[in-house]
């Protein structure tokens, strides 16, 4: 399965805060993993974890449908490689109920699934799994030569009393673990009986002894129950937490909802219906899986929309009970039995099941709560919630398997990259406001979520050929009482309209072209303890901005990027072009490792290549070296699995893999086999900054050959980058009072209220040239770039001016002028701006120079 590029990020992160925890403080290590992955607003100074402070610990903080499991599996290599230092890592995976670890236990067991080949593919296959209920069955020489990783949840470790938990009592059939054991290994002993001071054989103990990685999914669920103390019985080395919603956690890259919805994940907006029956939202539910059949019968993607029916659970005063709804189904919607499935704990109709067999005939599903009967699937477009939205709870669980993408792949029919709910809310004013707390609970920032909910007639008869995008309205607000109205504004009171409904209640209708604010103040005047209009209100004036954007008015912001000529086509230029034309070739280079050496200290190996110094300590050396003697270590072996754990996405394997043995036939020159092998984790991590100093020397002379030696032209049209309302990602909005009137989107990324970058803003933004821009957040799907040696550069502002020519601004302080990687950005820009002839401008802007950032525009644009 190919990553997305938020997931790619995310392990980017990962890999280097784990590789720097392995030489640096963790302060430093969390510092440098976050200026790759962009937490965000959930940046905070770094934490430890209670009574560890020497176990790293970070959280990935991901939306729902953003692939958490998926790359919990890919971080297991990756700590591996990282930080663990030794060959099969010992795992303990933890998660929130036994539903959700007979799922993922499942996954992570099943040969062809993503999650098992994502683990398999760091170690050869050599991986085994398994259940907290299978613990017994593990032997020592299954730790020895596999990767192993146990599922269990937390509350087999929480416990006050430790005594309650099994995990902790002594058990025979775990006691050839502990059969030879070094002095002074510190596990939990006897502390009375004949075995008194001995360590307890129990699989607490057993992980203790092995220090494994933990995997924490859905971290937030666990703030108050996973203590320090707990962690210390398990003596983990490190700890990653995966979550939608951290709580006080080290953050170290926060993925957007937008993000998630450009790589296809996530099918959004969702179109909101609101009912006054349950029944009613049934009848409507069931009309909106049959017209998106049609559409999917003529899109050819193979998919058949399924209904999701919250039922509500059987107590006393429930009515839409799980056999209610399955009867009314049946009886009042004329749907055949063999098409409706119950996925509750007691009926488990879709055991043994697979939904995505064209052969399946299931089109309805009825659950209570789809998380505890481990319900997902794609097809899943419909949600009809018959109970309260805004419970929470099961809700944010079955709307998370509403929104994922079928396939990962955007359709060609825009009604199939949508997701639908329909609720049996007393109005739409409490489903918007349930619908928008649902969401922000599975990772959505607010604004997000506002916009993410669009309102769908009650009346479900669209046809064909009517479009989904319509202007944003607001329903009319019925409540039991006429407001008082008499310390209202004048405002306030022409932004409404009071009637009488008919029914002994009152109709309050809202002027959509009222100000935002104006907005604000009725709704917070007219809401009552059972209605509160704030999130519809709010969401509207989100869409609106939206609708009045340049973007949604059809403007595209159309950039050139570079391109150059080899072997008779055109190349897009981007950082790897850059290292070939600079001459990348592992063949040809010195396969020396300057100050790497062993020290005095016969288990600390020094490495220079970047100044650092890694140590390992004689404990992990010595069971290192034990296996080494087992397994019979050459320099073929050595190489072998340098290539193996060091992998290049430029370099052909066998070409990396003589490397590697050039490399270590040269270092066994200085230093013994032997030693070099209990040091081979120091070796992997000089080859990798040896490589990566090459591959930047090779990025750099091929900057120097574009800027002097080959002529790059303009890539245009498809080749070329536009911003348009197919997206865009603010990631931080700007949520200061400014309004800018140029900006292609309603939204502006990325600028703090007062800040330099801000006032260039505004300097842009006023300036009469300029007919619209952009803030061009970096490091997004939907941000433009250009190319150096080493890495994508991403100017800050992009404009269009009014005569047609477009200019790049790229804004800095004083202090990061010049320096070798602001000269060298320098330097592209200008190249971009020279071989386009004058249609595009480069300007490198300061805050004062040239008497400020307008008069910079004025100079570049009239040289």
């Amino acid at each position: 399965m190919e990553l997305k590029d938020y997931q790619l990020r995310a392990l980017h992160a990962l890999r280097t805060f784990l590789d720097q925890a392995a030489i640096r403080p963790h302060e430093q290590a969390y510092a440098a993993a976050c200026a790759i992955g962009e937490p965000g607003a959930y940046a905070a100074a770094y934490r430890p974890l209670s009574g560890l402070p020497d176990v790293p610990y970070c959280c990935l903080r991901l939306p729902t449908g953003g692939g958490k499991t998926l790359l919990g599996a890919y971080a297991v290599g990756i700590a591996r490689d990282t930080y663990l230092a030794r060959r099969f890592p010992v795992v303990l995976w933890l998660v929130t109920s036994s539903a959700i670890a007979d799922q993922t236990l499942g996954a992570l067991k099943k040969p062809t699934h993503p999650y098992r080949r994502a683990l398999e593919a760091s170690f050869g296959g050599a991986v085994r799994v398994y259940g907290i209920d299978e613990r017994r069955q593990l032997r020592p020489q299954d730790v020895a030569d596999a990767a192993t990783v146990i599922v269990a949840t937390v509350q087999s470790f929480r416990v006050n009393n430790v005594a309650d938990r099994n995990v902790y009592r002594d058990d025979e059939e775990l006691e050839p673990h502990f059969a030879a054991l070094p002095a002074g290994v510190d596990l939990a002993g006897h502390e009375e009986g004949p075995r008194r001071g001995k360590p307890i054989a129990s699989f607490a103990n057993l992980l203790k002894l092995h220090r494994p990685l933990v995997i924490v999914d859905e971290a937030h669920n666990f703030t108050s129950t996973l203590s320090g103390e707990t962690f210390g019985r398990l003596g983990p080395a490190a700890v990653v937490e995966f979550t939608a919603t951290p709580v006080r956690s080290n953050v170290i890259v926060s993925a957007t909802a937008a993000e998630i919805k450009s790589a296809d994940m996530i099918k959004l907006p969702i179109h909101l219906s609101q009912h006054g029956s349950w029944q009613a939202a049934i009848v409507h539910a069931v009309d909106n899986r049959a017209w998106l059949e049609g559409i999917a019968a003529k899109d050819g993607g193979g998919i058949r929309p399924i209904a999701l029916y919250q039922a509500m659970p059987a107590r006393e005063g429930a009515e839409a009970t799980v056999d209610v709804v399955r009867q009314h189904l049946i009886e009042d919607c004329r749907i055949p039995e063999d098409r409706i499935a119950v996925a509750t704990g007691n009926q488990r109709e879709l055991d043994g099941i697979d939904l995505f067999d064209p052969a399946c005939t299931i089109e309805h599903v009825i659950t209570v709560d789809a998380l505890k009967e481990g319900w997902d699937c794609s097809f899943a477009y419909v949600f009809c919630s018959l109970a309260s939205i805004r419970s929470g709870g099961a809700v944010e669980q079955l709307l998370g398997r509403v929104l994922r993408m079928p396939f990962a792949t955007r359709r060609s029919s825009e009604e199939l990259n949508r997701a639908y709910a329909h609720v049996s809310e007393r109005n739409f004013f409490e489903a918007a406001e349930g619908l928008k707390d649902r969401l922000t609970q599975m990772g959505f920032d607010e604004r997000t979520a506002l916009e993410a909910i669009v309102e769908q007639p009650e009346s479900f008869d669209w046809t064909e050929d009517q479009s989904l995008f319509t202007q944003p309205e607001l329903p009319v607000l019925r409540v039991q009482e006429r407001p008082d109205q008499s310390d209202w504004t004048p405002e306030m009171v022409a932004a409404t309209r009071i009637a009488d409904d008919g029914e002994g209640g009152v109709a309050i209708t809202f002027d959509t072209t009222a100000p935002d604010q104006v907005l604000r103040e009725v709704a917070a005047a007219v809401a009552t303890p059972e209605i509160a209009p704030t999130a519809a209100v709010e969401a509207f004036i989100v869409q609106r901005a939206a609708a009045l954007s340049p973007a949604e008015q059809g403007e595209v912001l159309t950039l050139p990027r570079l391109a150059i000529e080899r072997d008779g086509q055109f190349e897009i230029v981007f950082p790897e072009t850059l290292v070939d034309v600079g001459g990348w070739d592992l063949r040809q280079v010195d396969t020396s490792l300057p100050g790497f050496a062993l020290t005095d200290r016969p288990d600390t190996f020094e490495m220079d290549v970047d100044g650092d110094q890694v140590i390992y300590s004689r404990i992990d050396a010595a069971a290192e070296l034990a296996l080494d003697d087992a397994t019979d270590w050459d320099v073929a072996a050595l190489s072998r699995w340098l290539d193996r754990t060091t992998r290049q996405r430029d370099v052909a394997q066998p070409v990396f893999l003589e490397y590697c043995r050039r490399v270590v036939e040269g270092v066994t020159e200085r230093i013994l086999l032997p030693q070099l092998v209990r040091g081979k984790y120091a070796l992997r991590r000089a080859i990798v900054a040896r490589v990566a100093q090459l591959r930047n020397e090779a990025g750099a002379r091929g900057v120097q050959i574009l800027m002097d030696d080959i002529a790059p032209v303009l890539a245009l049209g498809d080749n070329g980058f536009s911003f348009s309302k197919a997206g865009y990602d603010p990631r931080t909005p700007y949520s200061g009072p400014w309004r800018p009137r140029k900006h292609l989107f309603s939204q502006v990324g990325d600028l703090k209220h007062g800040g330099e970058e801000w006032m260039a803003a505004v300097a842009i933004d006023d300036h009469p040239a300029v007919r619209f821009w952009v803030r061009n957040v970096d490091r997004t799907a939907w941000s433009y770039a250009l190319p150096t040696s080493t890495d994508l550069f991403y100017p800050d502002f992009v404009a269009e001016l009014t005569d047609g020519r477009k200019l790049i601004v790229e804004y800095k302080g004083a202090d990061r002028t010049d320096n070798a990687d602001s000269r060298e950005k320098r330097n592209i820009g200008a190249r971009l701006q020279e071989v386009s002839g004058g249609s595009v401008l480069f300007l490198w802007a300061e805050l004062d120079r040239g008497g400020g950032v307008a008069r910079q525009i004025d100079a570049v644009i009239d040289r």
